[in-house]
């Protein structure tokens, strides 16, 4: 998400709001001017709507809002002037004092978590109907680091407290320090399931989690065959839950894509499952390292912004100066969190090697075809709106999510033990991507 100037001066009010307030509201107390009186109580939401209607991508549609509306709340009121387009379910605003993550990852957070996603299922030894958390996710160092969670393992009590559904995104998002009871499955010979063990430990309090945005990266070798395999959870450039300084997630990148081209591997695995938010530039700087020379000429993106900012419309192509892995063809695992630049790079690569070389595993992406970005602060709130269509070369603007297809979940009950640790080649949709290479 890229950040412009933001807008504060609130001297940008919807004028005529303004005076249509102050007409209405002066008849409506008997020739008594509290006009004064009620512009400080719909100051927020005027200044909005000139914001909204001179920045939003479909401010054009924003249609003169109901005098109420006008009393609204901000966020509420951000809601009306969104509903101008029946598609956009991008643009948000936050209140400027919270701690909010406006890239929740279903149960995960970067701001306020232990530092986990989970899940909730029912017992997978069928000898009872309770309910576990079924942990999807660990970051690195984190309070369920620290606490000996992993992928795969089923969490069954809290604070003496059995987990159900009702209270598991209680207990297992955010809070104070917790005891956990946990335990791993396996199968017995007749192919029953069976916990393992019942571990107990402390889970510390939350706080922010430093996701790494290139947490796995590796090369598996197979008859002779290098494949390269690299995983991103945004496409940002430096993470933006911590300001603290030290190497950034562009670097990263950068490392850890070096050190792939130095292997030379056949092949490459982008698993892109769990990137649900990034920047074009990154996207871009990617999508250079991947795709052979002779074809950094193409078009990789472009945006299309509203007509009172068609200066900032721009086409993006390859990064010649990137040295590439020079592939014609590449493997990418999605999901249901892929969304926004992931879903970019995917379409651009299907536009520049052709959909036949792009092959997708796991299941169908978001579907997010516009740019959200950070264009006004005041009175409390931080404003998000989307503000362009980002399309390929094709200039489709009305395209929805990106159709997986090679269908692989994981989460199946009948995968119960296949959800291992992520960059591992037994990892089911990592084998899945092996077995589609060495077919």
């Amino acid at each position: 998400m890229n950040k412009i100037e933001g807008i504060s001066d609130s001297s940008h009010w919807g004028s005529t709001a303004v005076l249509m307030l102050s007409v209405m509201l002066l008849f409506a107390c008997k020739g008594k001017d509290r006009s004064n009186e009620f512009e400080e109580l719909t100051i927020h939401n005027t200044w909005m709507y000139s914001v909204m209607k001179d920045k939003y991508l479909w401010g054009d549609k924003i249609a003169e809002q109901n005098y109420k509306y006008y009393f609204y709340t901000s966020t509420k009121f951000f809601s009306a002037l969104t509903n101008a387009e029946s598609t956009d379910s991008w643009s948000y605003c936050l209140v400027d004092s919270a701690v909010s993550d406006p890239h929740v990852r279903n149960n995960f957070n970067h701001f306020n978590s232990y530092g986990m996603d989970f899940s909730v299922v029912t017992d997978p030894t069928k000898t009872t109907s309770r309910s576990f958390a079924r942990v999807t996710y660990v970051v690195d160092d984190s309070p369920a680091d620290q606490a000996g969670l992993s992928r795969n393992t089923f969490i069954s009590y809290v604070d003496d407290t059995r987990i159900t559904t009702s209270n598991a995104t209680k207990y297992l998002v955010n809070g104070d320090s917790r005891k956990i009871l946990y335990h791993h499955l396996d199968t017995l010979e007749t192919g029953e399931y069976v916990w393992t063990d019942t571990i107990e430990m402390d889970l510390n309090a939350s706080g922010k989690v430093v996701e790494p945005a290139f947490p796995y990266a590796t090369i598996a070798e197979y008859q002779g065959t290098k494949v390269a395999y690299l995983m991103s959870t945004r496409l940002v450039p430096y993470p933006d839950e911590s300001m603290e300084s030290g190497t950034t997630f562009q670097d990263d990148m950068d490392s850890k894509m070096q050190t792939i081209i130095a292997e030379k591997p056949q092949d490459l695995i982008l698993d892109l499952r769990l990137c649900n938010y990034g920047t074009i530039e990154m996207a871009q700087r990617l999508a250079s390292y991947i795709v052979p020379t002779e074809l950094k000429d193409k078009v990789f993106l472009k945006t299309i912004w509203n007509s009172r900012y068609t200066a900032n419309n721009k086409t993006y192509t390859y990064d010649k100066s990137i040295q590439s892995l020079e592939l014609s063809r590449i493997y990418i695992i999605m999901g249901t969190h892929t969304q926004g630049a992931a879903e970019w790079l995917i379409r651009a690569l299907q536009q520049t090697l052709g959909t036949e070389n792009v092959i997708t595993i796991g299941s169908n992406s978001e579907g997010q075809n516009v740019m959200t970005q950070f264009v006004a602060a005041g009175y409390g709130h931080r404003l998000y709106p989307a503000v362009c269509y980002v399309t390929d070369a094709s200039d489709v603007t009305s395209y929805s999510e990106v159709t997986v297809g090679n269908s692989v979940s994981e989460s199946s009950t009948g995968n119960w033990l296949e959800m291992k640790d992520f960059g591992i080649p037994s990892e089911l949709l990592f084998a899945t991507a092996l077995s589609l290479i060495f077919e």
